[in-house]
């Protein structure tokens, strides 16, 4: 048949003829089908940022403990410790900002809308009670939503890649959507504007509760700074009670 082929395509009229001639009749080959190769679907790139999300979403959501230490700027350094019980509505802090100009220190305890503040030189508390609060000084309001300032970082994050079993690593935004303060978490103060994406590193433990935040800032006219937040006991209870004696703020404390 190949032979048959090749005469009708030398001769258009023979190729009629030879083709009428031909006693031998055979069947056309079949054009073998292509092998397809197996499609390989991809799996799903994990997503990482979504996953620390969860954890630090979670971790904020229950009764915990935690510490801070970091550098601020100017030269100041600041320390302190707290406890937070977002349903009860538990809050207690001691923060130290030493070095600098403005060296400062205190303690607060924040329960419901009572707020009770002591300032390391004085031996006595001062209640504020919080539905009276008009003011926006710091020292006088307390923001339930976000005490610590920890969810406005889970918001800042803009990457994060897991870089061990219980380790991520990342970039998150300072200056964030707003330029209210989230840093240090735990000791928020430093309100960040034009302060480039920073890297960040946190740490989980076996059951998925974060337990260490740190965070870099690298601000245009000064020094990196560095602090870290560890946090633990989550959803262990906490106890927070009112001080015992407390002065009552004056009046003057509740005017713009």
């Amino acid at each position: 048949m190949k032979q048959s082929t090749a005469l009708l395509a030398l001769g258009l009229t023979g190729g009629l003829l030879l083709a009428a001639g031909c006693t031998r009749t055979t069947e056309p080959m079949r054009a073998e089908k292509p092998v397809q190769a197996a499609t390989v679907v991809p799996s799903p790139a994990p997503d990482v940022r979504g996953e620390l999300v969860v954890a630090l979403q979670r971790s904020q959501g229950v009764a915990h403990r935690y510490a801070v230490r970091g550098s601020l700027p100017e030269g100041q350094s600041v320390k302190g410790t707290g406890a937070f019980d977002p349903k009860k509505r538990r809050f207690q802090a001691t923060i130290s900002v030493t070095g600098g100009k403005y060296p400062q220190a205190g303690s607060r305890i924040v329960i419901g809308t009572d707020s009770y503040v002591r300032p390391a030189d004085e031996k006595d508390w001062v209640h504020v009670d919080l539905k009276r609060v008009k003011s926006d000084d710091p020292f006088l309001r307390f923001d339930w939503v976000d005490p610590t300032g920890l969810k406005a970082f889970t918001s800042s994050i803009v990457s994060a890649e897991r870089t061990g079993t219980h380790t991520y690593t990342g970039r998150f935004d300072p200056d964030g959507k707003d330029t209210k303060s989230f840093l240090p978490v735990g000791a928020p103060s430093i309100v960040s504007i034009g302060t480039p994406l920073s890297p960040f590193t946190i740490t989980t433990d076996d059951q998925g509760w974060v337990t260490s935040v740190r965070a870099e800032l690298s601000p245009s006219g000064g020094p990196k700074l560095t602090m870290t937040t560890t946090m633990k006991d989550h959803a262990k209870p906490l106890k927070i009670t009112a001080p015992a004696d407390a002065d009552e703020a004056a009046d003057f404390y509740y005017r713009k």
